[in-house]
């Protein structure tokens, strides 16, 4: 009779006090309890069955909350066992009551009252007992009961700050946010220490205003640095906002209390691969798959991470298997930039094209892949499909910058220079068709790529590239008309004299010497089309004062003295 006395006084103590729910007959099952409440079910169940040498008011609580736990994980036979725990280890205690309350209320509900009365009758001071019995009405949309179940929780103590967090988890689950977070803020007035309502606030924040979100996690963890359930939102909210290093060292927290969701393990995995630490990723990736062999999300970070430590055989391998098996719909565009990254480091340019093609179905929005397109293009030698691929990308980013503006031009140069090919101009000997259409796209390059080299010039004035490359394009007309049996008109010659006059002040080094050899090269070519063979002597001579071992200038001259002769 005395202990049952005792148990009584303690449980009316605690509701006049108005304890926070989570610290009630807590005791060293605080934090199992915080897990609880903060949905993390894996870990209260390690929490709770790993409890020893409790006090019977303890084990009784650690009884219910286990009971909890394995109801949320739709374990009822085992949620049955543990409510009858609790009251087998004290008969006092009321919240085993309550959980078989719970249970029978779908089915019961007469059963269930007297159930809950009995709880009630053993802490009548104690407004959590009304406020956890509405929470089971609330959740089978009971609305009377759970108001008149609330409505007694008021008159024992109106300032309870579970009254509004239990209120506000009934308005957030209906829809109605606004009214949700002042109930919380409302709890939080009358218990500045209460965690959970920063959590809850936090949670609705992290969507609509993220760094909002971060300061309700911040109170929490300033009034209890241990609070595990914030740093799970800290690490996502960072990792969301692309901050993997504090992003990290919440998870690292989070993830030390074994049962927590694996969710976050993933996502960890993840940062330390954003991060750079791709060995380290690796690890958490084996220990997901350890506990969840067909995890997808941790097969693609394993590819990617394999790329990155250029295991690129290995890395091939399992991004493929991962684009096979999983559906089409859960792919995303960076699973084919991988794929295209790993096929171009292995020479495989076409494939690359293709791969890099399909993420682009995914998200044509993301400039790295057109960027990614033109290299894998030009490594294939497929120029033309550069070129479109380097204007799709300008389109989308016109602060586009001066190497791919020069690139654009090389790409234009490259599928010009196609149209001199022997084979090419053969082919067109015996179709006129073909003729008059590779004369039109050969124009169309050479016109894009000289457009090019120009604006290089513009952009970059201090440069000899954009003057020596819309020379070398200009250099194009003459041999396709030259290969054709056309009068060479000299296009290039005003723009390779223009190359040569601004390299030949700015050559302090010798740096640009074979560059102005060119120059002469193409000078002395233009002359001896025109039969001006001082001129070509003159040039091969310029070309020797730069290089006197130059064995084409030394013949060439040889042959003119000859004829001159």
């Amino acid at each position: 009779m005395k202990t049952r006395m005792k148990t009584k006084k303690m449980l009316l103590l605690a509701g006049i006090l108005s304890v926070s729910a989570a610290s009630l007959f807590a005791g060293s099952n605080t934090k199992g309890i915080e897990c609880y409440r903060a949905e993390l079910y894996g870990a209260a169940k390690i929490f709770f069955t790993q409890q020893e040498n409790l006090s019977s008011v303890d084990q009784a609580e650690r009884y219910y909350y286990l009971g909890q736990t394995y109801y949320q994980l739709t374990r009822i036979d085992s949620a049955r066992y543990f409510y009858e725990k609790a009251i087998a280890v004290n008969p006092e205690y009321p919240f085993g009551y309550l959980g078989l309350g719970k249970l029978e209320l779908p089915n019961n509900p007469k059963d269930a009252e007297n159930l809950f009365k009995k709880a009630f009758g053993l802490a009548k001071k104690n407004p959590r007992v009304p406020t956890e019995i509405a929470k089971v009405y609330i959740a089978v949309g009971n609305k009377a009961k759970a108001d008149e179940a609330l409505e007694r929780a008021r008159k024992i103590n109106k300032k309870f700050p579970d009254i509004f967090i239990a209120e506000g988890d009934w308005l957030r689950n209906e829809g109605n946010i606004g009214e949700a977070c002042s109930k919380y803020e409302i709890a939080i007035h009358f218990e500045p220490s209460d965690k959970l309502s920063y959590l809850r606030l936090a949670k609705i924040y992290k969507k609509i205003n993220a760094e909002q979100a971060l300061q309700y996690l911040d109170q929490a963890v300033a009034v209890d640095p241990d609070y595990i359930p914030a740093y799970a939102e800290i690490g996502d909210i960072n990792y969301d906002k692309g901050r993997y290093k504090a992003a990290l060292e919440a998870y690292e927290k989070f993830i030390a209390v074994p049962g927590v969701p694996l969710t976050q393990h993933e996502r960890y995995a993840s940062a330390l691969y954003f991060d750079e630490q791709y060995d380290k990723s690796q690890e958490e990736i084996n220990f997901v798959l350890s506990q969840d062999p067909n995890n997808a999300v941790m097969y693609r970070i394993q590819a990617y991470n394999n790329f990155k430590n250029k295991n690129y055989a290995l890395g091939l391998e399992q991004i493929n298997k991962f684009i096979q098996n999983t559906p089409k719909a859960k792919h995303i565009y960076y699973d084919y930039v991988t794929l295209g990254d790993l096929q171009v480091e292995l020479k495989q340019p076409e494939p690359a094209i293709e791969s890099y093609k399909k993420a682009l179905e995914l998200d044509s929005t993301k400039i790295v892949i057109y960027d990614k397109l033109t290299t894998a293009a030009e490594n294939a030698k497929k120029y033309p499909l550069a070129v479109e691929y380097y204007e799709k990308s300008f389109s989308l980013n016109p602060d586009f910058s001066l190497m791919s503006l020069f690139s654009y031009g090389q790409a234009n140069f490259n599928a010009a220079a196609y149209y001199i090919d022997a084979q090419t101009i053969e082919a067109e000997k015996t179709d006129p068709e073909l003729e008059a259409a590779n004369q039109s796209v050969f124009d169309i390059h050479i016109q894009k790529g000289t457009q090019a080299f120009s604006d290089v010039i513009t952009r970059k004035p201090d440069t000899h590239l954009g003057y020596l490359w819309r020379a070398n394009i200009s250099a194009l007309v003459d041999s396709y008309n030259q290969l054709r049996e056309k009068p060479m008109t000299g296009v290039a010659k005003p723009h390779y004299e223009e190359a040569l006059n601004f390299m030949l002040e700015n050559n302090p080094t010798g740096a640009r010497n074979n560059d102005i050899i060119s120059c002469y090269r193409y000078l002395a070519s233009y002359y001896f089309t025109l039969n001006d063979l001082d001129s070509v002597a003159k040039h091969y001579m310029k070309i020797l004062e730069i290089d006197p071992e130059n064995a084409q200038a030394n013949k060439t001259l040889e042959l003119l003295k000859n004829h001159l002769k």
